[in-house]
């Protein structure tokens, strides 16, 4: 159960992180639809990278189907530095261990997610590449010290 908290707290933070940073003019939050096609397209058709998925047809639900994958992915993530931090010993519930954790774990969008959903690696199939990348790249960062502070305190 405090695995699961620490999960839909440290979610919520970048949620809330993005909808700030959209209310202060900036991009626009994930759209967790696409998420959601994205992974029913793997189970009706068996395709992973979709170079397409902008333009395929919408399924029912998919919004709220990329909502929960998104908040099971963060999830894992919480599960991953548990295991980095109790079994391993190789990181620590402090702000920098989880900065670092959040920075490195940004290379699955980068290199998974993003060209899975057609982005390209890199997000280099987007208008503004850079931006994406560093934009995953903040909030990562401030998941990964969310997870460690969300540790420490609970």
């Amino acid at each position: 159960m405090y695995l699961i908290l620490i999960s839909f707290l440290s979610v919520g933070v970048i949620d809330l992180w993005q909808r700030i940073v959209h209310g202060l003019g900036g991009s626009a939050p994930t759209d967790w639809a696409i998420i959601g096609r994205w992974l029913l397209m793997i189970f009706s058709h068996r395709i992973i990278v979709n170079t397409q998925l902008q333009e395929t047809d919408a399924y029912s639900n998919e919004r709220a189907i990329g909502w929960v994958f998104h908040y099971f992915v963060g999830g894992v993530y919480v599960i991953a530095y548990v295991i980095l931090w109790k079994i391993c010993g190789i990181i620590s519930t402090t702000i920098w261990d989880g900065f670092v954790f959040g920075a490195i774990s940004v290379v699955v969008p980068w290199f998974f997610f993003m060209p899975a959903i057609g982005a390209g690696i890199l997000a280099r199939k987007t208008a503004n590449p850079v931006f994406v990348c560093i934009s995953a790249f903040a909030t990562h960062s401030i998941f990964g010290v969310s997870i460690a502070l969300l540790l420490k305190a609970i």
